[in-house]
């Protein structure tokens, strides 16, 4: 198949956003055309959050003529969205949009975290409350660790009446989008099949979502019509059979989706494109079943769609499954924008679509295309490289020649954390066993910095001060690793986390009354949508935000 360059990659983008947004205003208008609206004048309606997990911005230009195209035709869109810090993961980056505070703020740096008081790694949102068990299920969840509220909660502390609730595949997105008090969060738990939520929010499920399970979801619930397998056709730009790519649910067409039972079938459902139709099943029934945005109150739906990230994860951003999940993604926003046609007055419904991170394409597909930046010739780092030089450089230094380094330092969930007690046990300064590692690792030539925290509450450089926004005292190990731009620590597949554009690149729109449309070049970033629908909807923010309220009419 033939590939194009980059060059006429990037014309080819220009022209289908072009045509794309040709083709939205062919549509029937999705909102109401006013003029900026009082904010004592907006009393009810809908405030939709769309957050489309690991959708770069570019990725845009490759569907044309859906509720895509609609919203870019119809809504604001920041063509230079970003967000606005380092460690590029799901968890910081959900919980961003609606708290207007970067994650050394809000509290939550990264998917997981250490926790230096307990001396352990802990996920983003677990929570030791034994209420807080996620019903159904083993673990513990709750939105205790996000030290910060979110726009639903500013709305509901103004005006009671009003409904916030936030539906997701993963956890993290629904609970961190939920913010502290809303009305309902539900997510989708693999280890059951079945969507869920804990004992912090409820101690049961309400019956339009038990109904939506069914008693058991591949028979009588949401997997009963999915197909066995999720088939699609050959991609544009690249073979479907790709190197790099993960072959754990195939390389090719078709891909499984449903099993034996539902344990089975969530695994295979949760990589694929139909995880985001369900989401959106559930999603539509929530709508209809707590009338939101039909009642004498402001509300506010959250949605996490999670399947381009779990795609991207497995295939890259080029490839035929990223593309096919791409344009079912559309059909299904199309299904989500209908329904909310029909049910909310289109002077009062406002629509955000944006994401929590982007992506880094696959070593292979940047090599092919001579673009490859990284200094290891494959662009793959090993874990076992990085661990040999990290703890080769404690050995030599400290524990030779028959002590175990590991003893030194933990890389226990990837984060680098020094044994203090350790190092201080042997008469050794800890800041000495940190200088050793920056050290090791600064030689290496796929690393571009190792941070220290003092390195950060001081940086000066633009990335310094990116990885400053992810720093939580407490939560944050000893050192911050930058790599170099297009180098994984991956086997297969590809990733985000980093501060590179294709990692912090993202899509940012918001549609409504009151709102122009158009393309809008201000400086954007996705810290800034709480405090915009804040200001756009008359709700009171806290105080010293983040976030800038973006200019959403007049001058572009």
């Amino acid at each position: 198949m033939a590939m194009l360059p980059n060059g006429q990659l990037r014309f080819a983008h220009g022209l289908l956003w072009t045509a794309l947004l040709a083709l939205g205003m062919q549509s029937d208008p999705l909102f109401a055309q006013t003029s900026e609206e009082s904010k004592s004048d907006i009393k009810d309606g809908l405030v939709v959050l769309i957050a489309v997990d690991q959708l770069r911005r570019d990725r845009l230009a490759e569907v044309a003529g859906g509720a895509l195209s609609q919203l870019l035709a119809e809504g604001r869109v920041f063509d230079r969205a970003v967000l606005g810090h380092g460690v590029s993961t799901t968890c910081p980056g959900h919980a961003v949009m609606l708290t207007g505070l970067h994650p050394n703020r809000h509290g939550l740096p990264s998917n997981t975290f250490f926790d230096r008081e307990a001396g352990k790694v802990r996920y983003c949102l677990e929570d030791d409350d034994p209420e807080t068990l996620v019903l159904g299920g083993t673990d513990r969840r709750s939105p205790r660790n996000m030290t910060a509220t979110t726009f639903g909660d500013w709305l509901k502390r103004e005006r009671p009446s009003s409904k916030v609730f936030s539906v997701a595949a993963k956890d993290r997105a629904a609970i961190a989008m939920g913010g502290q008090q809303p009305d309902g969060v539900y997510w989708f738990d693999r280890s059951q099949g079945r969507f869920t939520t804990s004992g912090y929010y409820s101690k049961t499920l309400p019956s339009y979502v038990k109904a939506f399970n069914g008693s058991e979801p591949t028979e009588d619930g949401f997997m009963a019509s999915l197909p066995m397998e999720w088939t699609h056709p050959t991609g544009r730009l690249r073979p479907d059979d790709y190197e790099g790519e993960d072959p754990r649910l195939n390389r090719v067409s078709g891909h499984p989706v449903i099993g034996a039972d539902a344990a089975t079938s969530a695994a295979s459902l949760y990589p694929s494109p139909y995880m985001d139709s369900v989401t959106v099943d559930l999603a539509m029934r929530v709508l209809e079943a707590e009338r939101l945005g039909s009642r004498d109150a402001l509300d506010v739906l959250a949605v996490g769609l999670s399947a381009t990230d779990t795609i991207g994860h497995l295939y890259g951003p080029r490839s035929a499954e990223a593309e096919d999940g791409l344009r079912r993604l559309d059909a299904d926003l199309n299904r989500l924008l209908e329904a909310l046609m029909s049910s909310v007055p289109r002077n009062k419904l406002w629509i955000v679509l944006t994401a929590d991170h982007g992506v880094a394409e696959l070593p292979e597909w940047r090599h092919e295309q001579r673009s490859l930046k990284c200094p290891e010739p494959s662009g793959r780092i090993s874990y076992l490289d990085l661990g040999g030089a990290i703890f080769w450089g404690i050995y030599k230094h400290f524990s030779w020649p028959f002590g175990d380094p590991r003893d030194w330092v933990s890389l226990d969930g990837g984060h680098l954390v020094v044994n203090r007690e350790k190092a201080r046990a042997e008469g050794v300064d800890p800041s000495d066993v940190i200088g050793a590692l920056e050290a090791a690792l600064e030689s290496l030539d796929y690393v571009v910095e190792a941070w220290r925290a003092d390195e950060l509450l001081d940086a000066k450089s633009e990335a310094g001060r990116l990885m400053a926004k992810s720093y939580v005292p407490g939560r944050t190990g000893d050192l911050l690793l930058q790599l170099a731009e297009d180098c994984l620590i991956d086997e297969l597949g590809t990733t985000h986390g980093s501060l590179y554009a294709y990692d912090r690149d993202v899509p940012l729109v918001i549609a409504g009354p009151g709102v122009m449309s158009g393309v809008d070049s201000q400086p954007a970033e996705t810290v800034d949508i709480g405090p915009t629908l804040a200001d756009l909807l008359g709700v009171t923010p806290p105080p010293a935000l983040d976030g800038e309220i973006l200019r959403l009419h007049g001058d572009r």
